[in-house]
């Protein structure tokens, strides 16, 4: 008799936060346009609608990120305040959760607060995914947020 055992994915989280020069409507404008996210994200290969809707909750997309390897995911907007807050989740591929908060420090400065977790998948494949993608992440963060500060201040 055989037993297959599967092994959980482990949740892992990153969390990073920016002040931009520009104001917080730009700064969410910029942000919640998928056609800019290639010229910032870090990584990010391909993104591309999958709705009609292309903003606000419902909106889909696919994607693929290569830190490390490339990373599938269909990704949805499950929470969208106008000015405040997008959140992303997949529905398909690679678990992933992306939070973006906005708050607006006065004098035309934003803060950009962005929680990020991502499940890589347990067992063997898991791990190799894991030993490729890890060293990459925190990379891609560091330069994802020096990328969109660089941005949007060029547009205020």
């Amino acid at each position: 008799m055989s037993h297959r055992v599967t092994l959980p994915g482990v949740t892992n989280v990153v969390e990073q936060s920016v002040e931009i020069a520009a104001p917080i409507s730009k700064v969410f404008a910029y942000v919640d346009d998928f056609s800019t996210t290639r010229d910032w994200m870090y990584g990010l290969t391909r993104i591309e609608p999958v709705t009609d809707q292309v903003r606000g909750v419902g909106a889909q997309y696919d994607g693929v990120m290569k830190v490390g390897v490339p990373l599938k995911a269909r990704i949805e907007c499950t929470a969208w305040e106008q000015d405040s807050l997008i959140e992303l989740t997949s529905v398909k591929g690679i678990e992933t959760t992306q939070r973006w908060t906005f708050t607006d420090l006065g004098g035309e400065r934003t803060r950009v607060d962005a929680w990020i977790s991502f499940t890589l998948p347990g067992g063997p494949a898991g791990k190799a995914i894991a030993g490729a993608v890890k060293p990459v992440v925190g990379v891609a963060v560091k330069h994802s947020s020096e990328a969109l500060v660089r941005n949007v201040e060029a547009l205020a």
